[in-house]
């Protein structure tokens, strides 16, 4: 290995992980992915985006290197989603991005360009960078966080030791997360946006926030009403906590979610 390389994926990563030691903000996962890895996997359509899938490229053309950030949802705070007039907010995403802006600053302050990777395909770049296998729930899934983990990255022109690609199938045989879906909206490895009541749109959101709409407007389940006020309940006035029936299924990451006590 070249020992400059090393010395700068060393150093990215534990800056990573411990942005403030006062806050006790950092990524839990780390993983570095070159962009010639990236750069084969061919663009697709995202049907919740409504967009295709981008590369490295369309973020820096310069870019050498993808950084890979996984944030452990590790308590139902972090899945919550609050209405404050026509616009959204949701602490979980808004603390991953602040930290991603905080790693674009650092790597830029050493003399290297660095911007957020907005669009590129998380879920493989995940893959690719060890964090876990890609499950049957559409999620990636770590042997330690399970399917607990919110993705992040950016993009450089530095070059690091690469991460290894996670290989290994987690879910094998078991199909916990599909049958537990209140709304029917998975098949093995597939999700279907049109019935997933995460895939609410923002502006969809708001409505039902404001009492204008409601659930079964927009996704054609049976008892849709019922079945959102069950898993995706409303905390305050202003806030709902975000389905993640699916997730709890999953037998990893039980205990580093607090969903049974550690052993």
């Amino acid at each position: 290995m070249n020992s400059d390389k090393t010395k700068l994926t060393d150093e990215i990563r534990s800056y990573a992980q411990k942005y403030s030691s006062w806050l006790n903000m950092g990524a839990d996962l780390v993983g570095f992915v070159s962009v010639d890895e990236i750069n084969k996997i061919e663009p697709y359509w995202v049907e919740f985006n409504e967009a295709n899938t981008k590369q490295p490229k369309d973020a820096l053309p310069e870019s050498k290197s993808v950084i890979v950030l996984g944030h452990h949802a590790w308590d139902d705070m972090v899945e919550a989603l609050s209405n404050k007039g026509d616009k959204l907010e949701s602490f979980g995403y808004e603390r991953m991005y602040y930290e991603a802006e905080l790693l674009i600053n650092f790597l830029r302050e050493k003399g290297y360009k660095a911007e957020l990777a907005d669009g590129l395909p998380m879920k493989q770049l995940a893959r690719l960078a060890g964090f876990g296998s890609y499950g049957k729930n559409s999620l990636n899934i770590n042997p330690k966080y399970g399917p607990w983990v919110r993705l992040n990255a950016v993009v450089t022109d530095a070059e690091f030791d690469y991460s290894e690609e996670f290989t290994e199938d987690l879910c094998g045989e078991c199909d916990l997360c599909v049958r537990a879906c209140p709304t029917g909206a998975l098949t093995p490895y597939t999700i279907n946006h049109k019935l997933c009541i995460n895939s609410l749109h923002d502006h969809e959101w708001i409505e039902i926030f404001k009492g204008e709409k409601n659930f079964e407007d927009y996704r054609p389940v049976e008892n849709g009403n019922f079945i959102f006020e069950i898993h995706s309940p409303k905390l305050t006035q202003n806030t709902y906590l975000l389905c993640t029936t699916c997730q709890r299924a999953c037998p990893y990451g039980r205990e580093e979610r607090g969903l049974e006590p550690k052993k």
